[in-house]
C-alpha cells in the first residue's frame, strides 16, 4: 500500500538493519502468505528492503484458535531452512499476533500461545478492529506474569480513532505501541495516517513494523516508513523504532522508552529514558 505523501529521503547507507516484529510470513496459517512460494518471495522482498530479522506472527486465538505454538515453531524452522538453502539473508523467529481473549495468559504459560521471538517476555496484542476494549486489567495481569504487552496497530482501531487520547493512557500503564509502516504512508486511509503521525510526533510509539501479508497489497517493506519517521522526528528516533527497540524484543531484553515527546528536526534532540518490559 503506497500513499502519495513523500517523505524526506535519507541515504540507505545511514539506515540501520531493520527488525520487523509483526509479519504474517508463515504460509498456510492465516490470511498471510498463501503458499511457501509466496513466503519465499516475501522474504526476498524484506531482505532487499534492508530487513535482517523478522518475527513471524500468524494470528492466534479468536478465529485462529487452531494455530498452536508448536506448529508455528516447526513452520518457522522449515522456512528458515528454505531461506538458508536459497541464500536469502533473513533470520526468521517464531511469534504470534494474539487476539485478546480470556485464558490468553494461561495459554502463554503452556507455550501454546507464543510471545515475540518465543522469548517469554513480550506479547503482541491485537484488538478487534471495530471496537476498543479496556486493557488496564490485562496489562496488570501481564505484568504480574512477567510479560509486557505490545499493542499492534492502534492507529487502525475504530475505537481509538474516535478517542486517540487512549493511547497516552495505555503507554502510561506500561503498554508498548507498534505502528504499521503502511499507515504512515496512507495505505490504510487518511485517518490512520494522521493518527500515526500524531503518535510519532508525540513520542507515543515504540516500534514500526510491516504487518505484511503478501507481496502486493501488504508487502514486507519498512524503508519508506523509516524515511517518514526520520523526517517527522529524527534519524535517531527512526533507528530506535525500526531497529534498537525491536532488537531488544527479539533478544528478550527490556525496551528503552522515553517519557517526553521526541524532538522534531527543528528542535534540539533530547530524550529522558526509562525501561519497559
Amino acid at each position: 500500500m503506497q500513499g502519495k505523501r513523500q517523505a524526506r529521503k535519507f541515504d540507505l547507507k545511514t539506515r540501520p538493519e531493520f527488525v520487523d516484529l509483526h509479519c504474517h510470513l508463515l504460509p498456510e496459517m492465516d490470511d498471510g502468505a498463501a503458499s511457501w512460494d509466496t513466503a519465499l518471495a516475501m522474504a526476498r522482498m524484506a531482505a532487499a528492503d534492508g530487513i535482517t530479522t523478522v518475527v513471524a506472527t500468524p494470528h492466534q486465538l479468536g478465529s485462529f484458535a487452531a494455530n498452536r505454538g508448536e506448529a508455528i515453531r516447526q513452520k518457522t524452522e522449515r522456512l528458515q531452512a528454505m531461506l538458508d538453502e536459497q541464500g536469502v539473508s533473513l533470520t526468521v523467529l517464531p511469534g504470534a499476533d494474539v487476539r485478546i481473549e480470556p485464558g490468553m495468559i494461561e495459554n502463554i504459560r503452556k507455550g501454546e500461545v507464543l510471545t515475540l521471538a518465543d522469548r517469554g517476555r513480550h506479547v503482541l496484542l491485537e484488538l478487534p478492529h471495530e471496537v476498543y476494549l479496556p486493557l488496564d486489567r490485562l496489562l496488570g495481569e501481564l505484568r504480574r506474569a512477567g510479560l509486557t504487552g505490545i499493542l499492534s496497530h492502534p492507529e487502525r482501531n475504530q475505537g481509538i480513532l474516535a478517542r486517540p487520547q487512549l493511547v497516552a493512557s495505555l503507554v502510561q500503564a506500561g503498554c508498548l505501541i507498534q505502528i504499521t509502516a503502511a499507515s504512515l504512508l496512507g495505505g490504510f486511509g487518511s485517518r490512520s495516517r494522521n493518527l500515526s503521525e500524531t503518535l510519532v510526533k508525540q513520542g507515543l510509539a515504540h516500534f514500526v513494523s510491516s504487518d505484511a501479508h503478501n507481496t502486493k497489497s501488504r508487502p514486507p517493506l519498512l524503508s519508506e516508513a523509516y524515511d517518514c519517521v526520520a523526517a517527522l522526528t529524527s534519524p535517531a528516533t527512526a533507528d530506535l523504532w525500526f531497529y534498537r527497540n525491536p532488537a531488544a524484543v527479539v533478544e528478550g531484553r527490556a525496551v528503552a522508552v522515553h517519557n517526553k515527546s521526541v524532538a522534531t528536526p527543528a528542535r534540539r534532540s533530547w530524550f529522558r529514558w526509562s525501561r519497559a518490559g
